[in-house]
């Protein structure tokens, strides 16, 4: 098994995991709703106590988690047989990342490695973590019916106080992507769940006062772009960047398509993800979207913030009006250019 498959497969589920997970409010972490066996709370220590069993205690490796993680979270536990308080969510939390930090670290050369005979039929140590991806996905479709469940059982007030409580202290941060006209990005990107903000603007080049006119004509070194705020409890960077490229032709140099990235992790991110579209063999040319570190980045003019919805209202009111007199569009197509 290719270690690149295998440990993006394992990235990708672990980062799903815990989104799910982290869709819970903290005041309900430990709630068991009405036909399930266990909290959510419980979910997250099992799926990790369970992936370092699959993929270090099967292959005999040494084991990373407290012993006495299994007495809360092993299978045959439930919360009502905890004497004490559980390990804290964002230890949990924390834990799950250490250790899939420590499996790339020191099996990502290793993954052919034969390994015992084992319940889970595995035949080598990439085939064991594919078995806790899946192991993990059968539990993040557990979470998602009990977030659901707990959020229908929820109070209308206590629904307003969350909120409050959440807004009062978001979670942000930022990406920037240029894919041509920044318009059409803006709208791509504003419709996701999890983006709190998107600005128009100019980035990637040297100019300090670039304006659309100077953009759009090339005397200016900047890209169109776009600057998304985001919330990570919600949709995640690797989201984020599959809308971006369903929306560019990462092969066409003439789409300026570009990716800037505003930390390490993102970096790294971006650079698997670049690789896995041009491996996939879904283009005949090379992608050559650029991805470069970012650099200041600097708003576009009032006027294209927002675009696309100015303009579907100024096509909705011009229709209105054609269809009350058809004789409208004719006397004032000029205006409406």
């Amino acid at each position: 098994m290719r270690a690149e498959f295998a440990l993006r497969l394992l990235d990708k589920h672990i980062n799903q995991f815990i989104h799910a997970c982290n869709q819970c409010p903290p005041d309900k972490r430990s709630i068991i709703p009405e036909g399930y066996k266990n909290n959510i709370h419980w979910h997250l220590g099992h799926v990790l106590y369970i992936a370092q069993f699959d993929v270090l205690g099967l292959s005999k490796r040494h084991l990373v988690l407290p012993e006495s993680y299994k007495s809360f979270f092993a299978y045959g536990t439930k919360p009502s047989d905890w004497r004490e308080e559980p390990p804290e969510w964002n230890v949990l939390i924390a834990h799950l990342k250490e250790l899939r930090n420590h499996i790339h670290d020191t099996l990502q050369d290793k993954l052919d490695e034969p390994v015992s005979e084992n319940f889970l039929h595995a035949q080598n140590i990439g085939e064991l973590i594919y078995a806790t991806t899946l192991h993990m996905s059968y539990h993040q479709g557990i979470i998602y019916g009990m977030n659901k469940s707990l959020r229908s059982h929820t109070s209308e007030d206590q629904d307003v106080l969350s909120a409050d409580n959440e807004s009062s202290s978001p979670s942000s941060d930022t990406a920037i992507f240029a894919g041509g006209c920044f318009w059409h990005m803006e709208k791509s990107f504003r419709e996701l769940e999890g983006v709190t903000d998107v600005y128009t603007g100019y980035t990637g080049g040297k100019d300090d006062k670039p304006t659309y006119k100077k953009v759009v004509s090339k005397t200016s070194d900047h890209l169109e772009s776009v600057e998304i705020h985001y919330d990570p409890n919600v949709i995640s960077y690797g989201e984020l960047l599959q809308n971006f490229w369903k929306n560019v032709d990462p092969t066409d140099a003439g789409d300026h398509s570009a990716i800037f990235y505003t930390s390490h992790e993102q970096k790294g991110i971006v650079e698997a993800s670049r690789k896995e579209l041009d491996a996939s063999k879904q283009f005949s040319k090379p992608v050559v979207t650029k991805v470069a570190a970012a650099s200041t980045f600097y708003k576009a003019e009032d006027e294209h913030q927002n675009y696309y919805k100015r303009v579907r209202l100024s096509v909705k009111n011009t229709m209105n009006k054609y269809f009350s007199d058809p004789r409208y569009l004719e006397q004032n197509m000029w205006e409406w250019e």
